[in-house]
């Protein structure tokens, strides 16, 4: 008879601070690699341009997140329920960023920047959310 143990941790090990500065140093990261890439100001432009293109993206992934569950509550979460909540709410809350971008600051947005964002915030973001839960996970099972 086979047994499968169900592989899940309990949320109380994972700090919604942690989870928190994740996301913004995931969006932090697409933001400025889009300045350095893609312009002629130097660092001066990526100060003063930065927060105007990832706020929209941050209010979408927030906006996202909670709705969709990638800051769990209370329980226990498994890697599955973890990584899909985390990557529905990228895909949703970049969704939310682009139409935002759009209406709010009259930004263009053309399907290589689409492609570059999703692809890039959801590698950073999911895959930083999913180092966190393993390591939390690691130091879990060792404590306890």
């Amino acid at each position: 008879m086979t047994v499968l143990a169900r592989s899940e941790v309990n949320v109380s090990v994972l700090s919604w601070r942690v989870l928190v500065t994740i996301d913004v140093f995931s969006y932090l990261v697409f933001a400025i690699a889009g300045r350095i890439m893609h312009s002629s100001g130097g660092p001066a432009d990526w100060l003063s341009n930065t927060p105007r293109i990832v706020t929209p993206f941050l209010v979408g992934w927030f906006a996202a997140a909670l709705l969709l569950g990638a800051y769990p509550r209370s329980g226990g979460i498994g890697l599955r329920r973890f990584a899909l909540s985390s990557v529905m709410a990228v895909l949703v809350g970049n969704a939310i960023g682009f139409a935002l971008r759009a209406t709010v600051f009259g930004d263009g947005v053309d399907r290589a920047f689409v492609l570059a964002a999703v692809g890039l915030t959801t590698l950073v973001l999911v895959g930083l959310r999913l180092l966190y839960l393993w390591v939390s996970t690691l130091r879990s099972k060792e404590s306890g």
